[in-house]
């Protein structure tokens, strides 16, 4: 369905203005689809994103500083969300051995655990859109574009 007729607006400044609206839309549109699937594993969007960053690390520890430097959504309070996550026992924080000022953050057992589940959960919430309505050489332009347009 058009932008157009999502929110029922004719006319937009410029194709510029109207990619702009578009975009945001659509984030949130996905954003939704996401949410619903996490809301079933008691886990927010940047908590997963956490998680997701901490799996990445293949078993090394994280700074706070180094997983706030490639979150999705940052605009957070990363060390109360640590908190919550480490509640959850979905993390791991330990003091550094050689330096006791930094903290390091993994990612437990229960987390990887838990991430199993989510994985598929949200691929059967989203394949579907993407995969049926926009071939790889569509989603590779795509990305293409995003990346440009994020360009200083």
């Amino acid at each position: 369905m058009s932008i157009n007729h999502e929110i029922k607006q004719e006319k937009f400044e410029s194709e510029h203005h109207k990619m702009l609206v578009n975009l945001l839309f659509s984030a949130d549109w996905i954003s939704h689809q996401i949410k619903e699937v996490l809301d079933q594993f008691a886990l927010t969007h940047v908590q997963y994103n956490v998680l997701r960053i901490l799996k990445g690390a293949k078993g090394e520890p994280l700074t706070a500083g180094a997983i706030k430097e490639v979150l999705v959504f940052r605009s957070t309070d990363l060390t109360r969300l640590i908190d919550r996550l480490e509640k959850k026992q979905l993390v791991n924080r330990a003091i550094c051995p050689a330096n006791r000022r930094k903290v390091e953050i993994s990612i437990s057992r229960v987390g990887l655990a838990l991430l199993d589940k989510i994985h598929p959960a949200i691929k059967d919430a989203t394949s579907a859109y993407y995969r049926h309505n926009l071939s790889e050489d569509e989603a590779r332009t795509f990305n293409t574009l995003l990346d440009k347009l994020r360009k200083k």
